[in-house]
């Protein structure tokens, strides 16, 4: 009866511990779900991005729209990650892009008013670095 007695604490221990070391600690989990992605709107206003700087998460999609008559902007990553092209041909026409990197800053500009109106920005996904200086 005492190895029996001693056997049934010694399971009971061992369950224990096993159920202890399965987390529950609180911290994150790798499969933890994240929140749902979202889309964040940039504004493209005669010769300006609003806002210029974005802070997003990994899976966000930041979607430029054109908000002004001037047709002539482009929303071109320097890292050549996106590119606009000539899409904004009309007030309301939108340019979208999904980020999927991780701690990453990408500067962001006109190709058409860069040099001449310094119309740039940047997009912080993560814990990215921050922007060059001068965006």
């Amino acid at each position: 009866m005492f190895q029996a007695r001693q056997w049934s604490y010694t399971a009971m221990a061992a369950g224990l511990l096993l159920l202890a070391s399965c987390g529950g600690g609180g911290g994150s989990s790798p499969t933890a779900p994240m929140g749902s992605p979202k889309t964040v709107q940039v504004q493209i206003v005669d010769f300006a991005f609003s806002p210029k700087d974005v802070q997003i998460n990994t899976g966000d999609t930041v979607m430029f729209v054109l908000s002004s008559a001037t047709l002539t902007h482009t929303a071109t990553a320097e890292d050549g990650s996106f590119d606009s092209g000539m899409t904004f041909n009309k007030p309301g026409a939108t340019f979208s892009h999904t980020f999927n990197q991780l701690n990453t800053t990408i500067n962001f500009h006109c190709n058409t008013h860069w040099h001449t109106n310094g119309m740039q920005g940047s997009i912080t996904v993560g814990n990215g670095p921050p922007a060059k200086p001068g965006y």
